[in-house]
This record gives C-alpha cells, sequence and structure tokens, in this order.
C-alpha cells in the first residue's frame, strides 16, 4: 500500500526508490514521479492539477497501480 509523506523544501525524494513527488508551482500542484521496471523506466507526469486533491489520487492512483511505496508532498501548506 502506498503512503503519503509530507517532506520539507531541502528535502529530494531518495535516489534508489521508485517514488512520486507533488508539489506547488505557480498555484498549480504538479505530480512527478518514476519507475524503475525490468522493461525500462516508466514515467508520471501529468498536467498540472488545480488542486491537492486531485493531484493525491491520481498519484496515489498510479502509485499503487506500479507498486510505489510513497507519494511525497513538498511544500504544499
Amino acid at each position: 500500500m502506498t503512503q503519503l509523506k509530507d517532506i520539507d523544501g531541502a528535502s529530494k525524494p531518495p535516489e534508489k526508490e521508485d517514488w512520486v513527488l507533488i508539489e506547488k508551482v505557480d498555484g498549480k500542484f504538479v505530480a512527478d514521479g518514476s519507475l524503475s521496471a525490468i522493461d525500462g523506466p516508466a514515467y508520471f507526469q501529468p498536467e498540472p492539477f488545480d488542486t491537492l486533491d486531485e493531484a493525491v489520487t491520481a498519484s496515489l492512483a498510479w502509485a499503487e497501480l506500479n507498486d510505489i511505496p510513497f507519494v511525497y508532498v513538498r511544500g504544499t501548506k
């Protein structure tokens, strides 16, 4: 099960782990994720979301589908 985890503005997701990161950019919520797979990397880069809830819902769905342990949320408070 994928967990939602807040990180501060200076933190980055772990380099040796699959992840999704959500951050607020110019008033929108941008989700960006990567997955290392046997058949090559996969990326999650949807259009920016209007709300944090929309970004979290879409990111958790993609992460769950791909067995990604964490969706990180940075600087949205």
